[in-house]
């Protein structure tokens, strides 16, 4: 039995009036009045029903949703599992459209530090996200704790960094690393004698949630204390000026912002940092792992900013034109949009406010300040800033409100600008682009771009698909590189002709001169490029083991071309044992140790390499023995001191001495750079000093030489170009080696130097000669 709501208004109206509105009988009649609201109770049946419809749907849908991430970022954690390999996370960012510069993560204590290794935990996540930035080659991260608690533990933290990135890179490859926090002094550690030169040193920033608003107060005070003493005025204080100051109080802002977190929990982030910050949280995920990192910023559906402009500056197709290059074809008209500033005064303030809101035009190669379009107006020196493509002219709803701000108050007008570009302003890539059938790039994933230039030659090797168009890629190719004046083409590979590894070639463009004179790492170097051995491309290499050498040392480089090793170091005051079986090498050699003057530290010669290791090691002994020396003389602040024109002429100047560097009677580094065929000269190191253990440690200060050997090895996306190395090392020597770290006995340090093939790469093992190979009787 139930109340209508008639009845039951009636009922209360009458209790409010003391009973005064009905009389006994009706208020009999009306609770004895049986009335089962059979509409109300199916409506409140058919809400409940739906209701439990409802959330009996969702609750499917969120339980199968998390099942499907789960189960998706399982696979993903198998497929894409890193394996503590720089090379596996380089492949997966090698694709990707855009790579950030600075990332930030948000990280989490777990369970507020109450459990025993939430810490160990926390500092465990960091060093796996820092191995993941430097691996990929992102140069700056910071790192987001609530409490802050690694910056409590900075040298710790430091520590656990480094010694994680050592286990990715190995321990003298390691990238160097700077550790820093608001009020604290940053930590460095540097890694350079060992590290490649491509390597990318990480900046890692440690953040928390005190950071954001101490910043904004002790900004403030600085503020009123200086507008106080009226050293700025109120009207000093912009956004830019806050945003400067508070980016360089922080930190810059981070292009990417990751959280681990199952949904976007900023967990207190300082907020000003990331404004304009892309922020980015994988649904229901639970934990910090590698297989979410790739997909963070994979953004290959979506044009980015950069592909737009890239679009809008592309040369015109020209497919006629293949085969022969007009120029005159590639013009190109782009309509936009421009600031024109009224004050010449303040086109600087106004260029710094719009590039804040990302409104220029900031593209390679084309002027932010243009003078305008207008004659007139150019004439009396106005001049105007190139807009982003976005914003059009004739559609004022694409103005920001800077810019509507600025045509209020008339201080700059938006008005049409034609850019006008020809074959000057596109790249060398770009033309190509435009000239080679799109079949022939996709197949060879791009154009032929690569090659190796010897002071005023360049040298091609291009594959056969490209042979038809080789006259017009020469010519493009000089036409966008003033400094070169020929171009060749590789006939034969390397060393298919000739011993030493000199080639055949084809002279594309320009005359058959390959007489050349070459600069690299402060020296000179002249030569016939068609006699001898010479790659650009290992620069480098060269630069990384001539710092691994000391000045006093001994170095003995059994291929040693025309010195590119063995000068740079001579110049560092290095002893050099050089040596090329190349007739023409050797002369050139000795011509490059003239004319850089390092005759007293570098020796050439012309054997057969296998015949020279042993003979090294005997020269350098007897060369020690018999008391031979360098004599370092006065530097050159002293030399201008002491010369006829100087100010110092008749003035008592003392004399500066000459020092004496005697040669040691060990040899501390061998070079062999021949990677087709050096490992197995290492036989012939069997007994180098054999009955001189007197000469080594623990009798001296001195160890065994350290070998530099370079090779090749098939590419691979774990270790096993490093254990067929390391193998290959093992049979040549009867002696058993392994990977690990150069200065430890029977271990081999491998370093890849560069791609030299799809599938080919070129390595350098370096390695202590072991003593069992040393000192064993000669045979």
């Amino acid at each position: 039995m139930s109340f209508t709501s008639k009845d039951t208004k009636a009922y209360r109206e009458d209790e409010k009036a003391g009973h005064k509105n009905l009389g006994v009988r009706e208020r009999e009649k009306l609770v004895q009045t049986s009335h089962f609201g059979i509409r109300k109770l199916l409506r409140s049946q058919l809400y409940l029903f739906m209701y439990i419809f409802v959330h009996a749907i969702f609750s499917v849908y969120i339980r199968i949703r998390v099942a499907y991430h789960a189960v998706s970022l399982r696979i993903l954690s198998i497929l894409k599992y890193h394996h503590n390999t720089p090379d596996y996370v380089r492949r997966d960012v090698s694709t990707l459209n855009k790579l950030p510069k600075h990332v930030s993560v948000i990280l989490t204590l777990e369970d507020g530090g109450r459990a025993g290794d939430a810490l160990e935990k926390l500092v465990n996540e960091a060093s796996e996200v820092a191995a993941w930035c430097t691996s990929a080659g992102i140069p700056r991260l910071s790192i987001y704790e609530r409490t802050g608690i690694l910056k409590r533990y900075m040298p710790q933290t430091h520590r656990a960094l480094a010694h994680k990135l050592k286990g990715w890179f190995g321990k003298h490859q390691a990238p160097p690393l700077s550790l820093s926090a608001r009020g604290a002094s940053a930590i460095h550690s540097t890694n350079r004698e060992y590290m490649p030169h491509d390597q990318v040193p990480l900046e890692v920033i440690l953040i928390s949630e005190e950071d954001g608003r101490e910043a904004m107060v002790d900004l403030t005070k600085v503020l009123v204390q200086m507008v106080q003493k009226e050293k700025i005025s109120a009207q000093d204080i912009t956004l830019d000026v806050l945003d400067n100051e508070l980016s360089e109080a922080v930190m810059p802002e981070p292009d990417l912002l990751i959280s681990f977190e199952p949904y976007v929990d900023l967990q207190g982030y300082p907020p000003w940092p990331i404004r304009l910050t892309e922020i980015y949280c994988a649904p229901d995920n639970e934990g910090v792992g590698y297989q979410y990192g790739p997909r963070t910023y994979n953004s290959k559906d979506t044009p980015t900013r950069d592909d737009i402009m890239s679009s809008l500056l592309r040369p015109p197709v020209i497919r006629s034109a293949v085969g022969v290059l007009d120029r005159s074809l590639f013009k190109k008209t782009v309509n936009l949009a421009a600031a024109a500033v009224a004050d010449k005064k303040k086109i600087a303030a106004w260029r710094q406010k719009l590039m804040k809101g990302n409104l220029l035009l900031d593209y390679e190669r084309i002027p932010g300040v243009v003078p305008h379009p207008d004659q007139a107006l150019a004439s009396q020196g106005t001049k105007c800033l190139l807009l982003d493509p976005k914003i059009k002219v004739a559609v004022p709803e694409t103005w920001t409100p800077i810019l509507q701000d600025g045509v209020a108050s008339k201080e700059i007008g938006v008005v049409p600008y034609d850019l006008f570009l020809d074959y000057d302003y596109w790249s060398y890539e770009d033309v190509m682009k435009s000239l080679l059938p799109p079949g022939l790039r996709d197949e060879h994933d791009g154009i032929p771009a690569g090659f190796n230039q010897a002071g005023h030659v360049a040298h091609m090797n291009l594959r056969e698909a490209f042979l038809p168009h080789k006259a017009l890629i020469a010519e493009v190719l000089l036409d966008k590189n003033p400094s070169i004046k020929t171009v060749i083409n590789k006939v034969t590979n390397v060393g298919t002709e000739s011993e030493f590894r000199t080639f055949s070639y084809e002279v594309l463009a320009g005359p058959d001169d390959l007489n050349v004179e070459a600069r690299e790492n402060e020296c000179i170097f002249r030569f016939d490029y068609s006699r001898v051995y010479w790659n650009s491309k290992l620069e480098g290499e060269h630069r990384r083991l001539i710092n691994v050498f000391k000045p006093g040392e001994v170095v003995c480089d059994v291929m040693a071309g025309i010195g590119p090793f063995a000068v740079p170091a001579g110049k560092k005051g290095v002893f050099v044992w050089a040596n090329d079986y190349n007739p023409e090498s050797y002369r050139y050699l000795g011509q490059n140790i003239k004319r850089n003057k390092v005759g007293q530290y570098v020796r050439p010669f012309n054997q057969d390499g296998r015949t020279f290791i042993k003979e090294a090691a005997d020269l350098v002994y007897a060369a020690s023995a018999n008391g031979e020396y360098a004599v370092a003389g006065p530097k050159g602040r002293e030399k201008r001191r002491q010369h006829p024109n100087s100010s110092n002429v008749g003035k008592s100047v003392p004399a500066p001495e000459s020092e004496r560097k005697p040669i040691p009677p060990t040899i501390s580094h061998f070079v062999m750079n021949l990677p087709a065929s050096a490992i197995t000269f290492l036989p012939h190191f069997r007994g180098l000093y054999a009955g001189r253990e007197q000469l080594f440690a623990p009798h001296t200060v001195a160890s065994l030489p350290m070998i530099h050997i370079h090779c090749f090895a098939p590419k691979a996306d774990d270790d096993t170009s490093f254990i067929n190395i390391c193998e290959r090392i093992s049979a040549e020597f009867g002696v058993g080696m392994r990977v690990g770290e150069a200065e430890t006995t029977h271990e081999v340090s491998v370093l890849e130097v560069r791609n030299v093939a799809p599938n080919k790469r070129m390595f350098c093992a370096s390695f202590r000669l072991p003593p069992e190979v040393a000192f064993a009787a000669r045979s």
